[in-house]
């Protein structure tokens, strides 16, 4: 049965944490399974009721869109996408110095969802980069109302069957009269009983006359989306919107309401605000460190719509700033609908700041009696996002991280114990995956107990990868590595000590060596940044001290999942290769990459302790070497016990004689400072002219457009972006075009300010993009993990329109 517009705002009651955790579990398990099953043959769950869909866009064809402009690809399964993302234009040909609309199609499959900018506890929204020709301008795209949707008790605000996002784009006057190309690159992720992520490359072909051509058959289309886009505060006459913070101040851990009231003028009178149309009344946008816990929906004796949203703030290190609370409201009167956007800063205070209620007739408006009271479901927002969104990203961060250049090497090596294991019995397979998976989770967690220890101990706010900015840490796993990849070339055996003849050195590696592999995973994986990882992780950062081992926890299980999963399903075995001689070649190459590795971690070391110090450790790994060389030559599986002990004995005592007379970790002076004088005349024409970041330069720049490079000689990720996007001739020609100052904030080694700024954007580590507009009154865009040239330059020219 249909439930009427007042019941689905009234029936929410909020889920107990363990409900929710098990809501996003099941959503990874739906989400894996898609390997193995049809996603569009799936039923369907949570949708909006048919009733409360919103009222259908009018009924356009699509085919004369270009074959470039409309994907639909295969997802995991091998069916189509549930997704059909199409590019259209309201003009078919456009003159010069023409405006026109360009907008990006979603077509969903029956019961599936994509989501809105605030999509609730789950989902990610749609995300859009444009590509245009050099000289043209366009405007930022908006999101449309969005539906809501019940996914078994938990509400999110998103988009079924289909929905348009459009951006208004003018052409210079001097426009060539050509054909031009322009393009989209879209991302979603799209939910039905299970979630899959999808993307679309968007190309198409625009002709350019000097006449210019009339509406198209998508005028319409474009023409009713753009009526779902909110009015701006500022152009609204028949309402006055007030917004208050019930306190003052907000410290960490406080909770708080926000009150948003919209009063009629004019003579306009509101409806009763349960659902306006197929929408609801109010939806909310909250984008600070804390927690969204449900509001309420009032008309007061005067006809004022009232809208009291209860949050609570997480406890935080460090104050953030610029962040947002508030929500689309959508108000119903004889003439139409209303829809707007309102928002307000989070007055952010210290912890022990005395605060006071605010006196503010908003919040004796609700106690002066109502007509009625309707509940809106809770959103559980974040500094991204809900608790639950976060969690499922830092889960997918860490499955992401087996894919990551950081952790390939022992993924490998744990591919091939994996092969080794084909003819082994199910048990063992299930206790050697238990055993890897409990290595990496432990490992994580001690992590998490590290950044604890700083915070709690030492006052220290500490962040993703913290301890490679330590010397010490860099050189004992520089030195770990270096002595994994000589036993992968035979020179000893891991472990040697205890085995008196060759048919007692097992074959397997037992629980203890996949445990300790699933350790030197962790040790390897923390200096990348996966995607997902660098959001989920940085919310993780906002949160108290269970907060951080849950998180950390997860991330840990997300990098461990796809060998727990192939362990625990013997089927899967059947895909891997077959043992054989060919498995010493190849564990004596992997041995190379370990060698690399090891050879990338001296560089980064190099980096902080200066070339003595980095020439130091390159004579210590001589000696550590060489004391490998003797355990092994003279304490081999088939020695005595008594010749082994000694040769354990005069290895260790080589490696520490090596240690007290090379090795020197004093932190270098200062081996990546920029002393220099800052500069605006820049030669982009060779390399990036990347100067040193420092808040004092970036206010030094108001006026200017700047791009912030967050990033560390040990993030391996920050390496790649580098050398294959930030260091294009594309995004440098268009830094010059456009007079942008890049510069750069080197976290190699400790830097508080640079920690300050990675925790205000929410982000765990690096690396981390932000361009800063030469108008300071708009906001800064910050950009993600993965970053293309196409990305980097739309988000200069947005910085300098």
């Amino acid at each position: 049965m249909a439930r009427s517009g007042r019941d689905l705002l009234s029936i929410y009651a909020r889920p107990s944490p363990l409900r929710r955790l098990g809501f996003v579990l099941s959503a990874l398990v739906f989400a894996l399974a898609s390997v193995f099953v049809n996603p569009s043959a799936a039923s369907v769950a949570g949708a909006a009721n048919a009733d409360d869909r919103v009222p259908a866009a009018p009924v356009v064809s699509f085919a004369t869109v270009q074959k470039t402009a409309d994907v639909q690809k295969r997802d995991f399964g091998g069916g189509l996408h549930p997704v059909r993302a199409r590019l259209v234009a309201d003009r078919d040909q456009v003159a010069p110095g023409e405006t026109f609309r360009l907008g990006v199609h979603l077509e969903q499959a029956p019961g599936w969802h994509t989501y809105w900018k605030s999509p609730g506890e789950f989902g990610q929204p749609v995300e859009i980069q444009w590509t245009f020709p050099l000289g043209w301008t366009h405007t930022e795209y908006e999101f449309p109302v969005p539906s809501q949707f019940d996914e078994d008790g938990i509400y999110t605000y998103g988009y079924d069957d289909q929905v348009l996002f459009f951006v208004e784009v003018t052409l210079p006057v001097d426009q060539a009269r050509v054909p031009v190309e322009v393009a989209a690159s879209v991302q979603w992720v799209v939910c039905a009983e299970l979630c899959i992520p999808g993307d679309a490359e968007l190309k198409s072909t625009l002709g350019v006359t000097s006449s210019g051509s009339g509406p198209n058959g998508f005028t319409g289309l474009f023409d009713y989306y753009a009526g779902l886009h909110p009015t701006p505060v500022a152009e609204l006459e028949q309402v006055t919107l007030d917004a208050a913070t019930s306190m003052d101040g907000v410290r960490p851990g406080d909770a708080f309401q926000l009150a948003i009231r919209a009063t009629p003028r004019g003579g306009v009178s509101f409806a009763a605000p349960t659902v306006v149309g197929a929408w609801p009344a109010f939806a909310p946008i909250v984008n600070f460190s804390g927690m969204f816990l449900g509001a309420t929906v009032d008309v007061d004796e005067a006809g004022a719509v009232l809208v009291l949203v209860d949050l609570e703030a997480f406890e935080v290190d460090e104050l953030p700033t610029g962040e947002g609370i508030g929500g689309l409201l959508q108000l119903e009167t004889e003439d139409g609908i209303l829809r707007t956007e309102v928002h307000m800063e989070v007055p952010w205070v210290g912890a022990g700041t005395p605060v006071r209620a605010t006196a503010s007739p908003l919040f004796g408006a609700a106690e002066n009696g109502a007509s009625f009271s309707s509940t809106v479901p809770a959103e559980g927002g974040g500094a991204a996002g809900g608790f639950a969104t976060m969690l499922l990203m830092a889960f997918l961060g860490g499955l992401l991280l087996n894919i990551m250049p950081c952790v390939l090497p022992v993924l490998t090596l744990k591919l091939y114990g994996l092969i080794e294991q084909v003819d082994v019995g199910t048990r063992e397979r299930r206790v050697a995956g238990i055993a890897y998976s409990a290595g990496i989770v432990v490992s994580f967690l001690a992590l998490a107990a590290g950044v604890i220890a700083c915070r709690v101990l030492l006052g220290e706010s500490v962040l993703w990868g913290f301890q490679f900015q330590y010397p010490a840490y860099v050189a004992a796993l520089a030195t770990i590595v270096w002595v994994f990849g000589l036993s992968l070339f035979g020179i000893f055996e891991v472990p040697a000590l205890g085995a008196t003849q060759v048919s007692e050195a097992s074959d397997k590696e037992g629980a203890a060596g996949y445990f300790l592999t699933g350790v030197f995973a962790t040790l390897l994986a923390t200096p990348c940044s996966a995607p997902f990882l660098g959001t989920g992780m940085g919310f993780a950062f906002s949160l108290p001290s269970y907060g951080i081992l849950l998180f950390f926890g997860v991330a840990g299980l997300g990098l461990a999942f796809p060998f727990l999963i192939i362990a625990l399903v013997p089927a899967l075995y059947r895909f891997l290769p077959r043992p054989g001689a060919w498995m010493e070649t190849f564990k004596e190459l992997m041995g190379f990459t370990l060698v690399a590795t090891a050879l990338w971690l001296t560089d980064v070391l190099m980096g902080q302790v200066g070339t003595d110090g980095g020439i130091g450790f390159l004579a210590f790994l001589l000696v550590v070497s060489m004391g490998i060389w003797v355990m092994g030559k003279w304490g081999g599986p088939t020695e005595s016990r008594k010749r082994q002990l000694v040769a354990l004995a005069v290895a260790v005592g080589m490696s520490v004689g090596g240690g007290k007379m090379f090795l020197d970790l004093e932190m270098a002076t200062d081996p990546i400072g920029d002393s220099g004088a800052l500069s605006t005349d820049l030669d982009f024409s060779e390399a990036m002219p990347w100067q040193a970041f420092s808040e004092a330069r970036v206010e030094e720049l108001a006026g200017t457009p700047v791009f912030v490079d967050f990033t560390a000689d040990w993030c391996l990720t920050c390496k790649v972006n580098e050398k294959t996007v930030l260091e294009t001739a594309t995004v440098r020609m268009a830094m010059a075009e456009l007079g942008v100052v890049p510069l750069k904030a080197d976290w190699t080694r400790k830097d508080e300010v640079i920690s300050r700024w990675l925790q205000r954007y929410g982000k765990a580590g690096v690396p981390f993009y932000l361009v800063i507009p030469a108008d300071r009154s708009k906001p800064n865009d910050a950009l993600g993990e993965v970053i293309t040239p196409e990305g980097v330059v739309e988000a200069l020219r947005r910085a300098t329109n």
